[in-house]
């Protein structure tokens, strides 16, 4: 099997403690905090090379409207991207993530949804639907 490949063929995923994501206020606040999340870094999607790497991330999303119900669930051809149903809200988000491998490591200043958009919700797709 590919590094970076589970054995259940998903890839660029990762289990995260039980802690590490909390949501809150009704579903309208939500955190995802890791420390030193261990990781495996292959450069190349496919490709052999992999490395040890770890990532910290601390990332707070708020809603900031009210929730939009999205997608035809069911009801859509299985192969429809319109085959998922979920309620999303425009969020204002804060947060700061870094990463280290052996050679390079990178740590971004504090991330604010005045440069990048963001959202939050539920969804459910595939088998969820039936």
């Amino acid at each position: 099997m590919t590094p970076g490949i589970l054995p259940n063929r998903l890839f660029w995923t990762t289990q995260l403690p039980n802690d590490a994501f909390d949501v809150h206020d009704n579903g309208r606040v939500a955190r995802l905090r890791l420390q030193e999340q261990p990781l495996v870094e292959t450069f190349q999607f496919g490709g052999s090379l992999a490395i040890a790497a770890q990532v910290n991330i601390d990332v707070l999303w708020h809603a900031t409207s009210a929730p939009v119900q999205r997608g035809t669930g069911a009801s859509a051809n299985p192969t429809s991207p319109e085959a998922f149903t979920g309620q999303f809200a425009e969020a204002r988000c804060t947060g700061r993530v870094s990463g280290i491998e052996t050679g390079f490591s990178f740590k971004t200043n504090q991330l604010t949804t005045a440069d990048f958009f963001a959202e939050m919700g539920q969804e459910q797709n595939g088998v969820f639907l039936s």
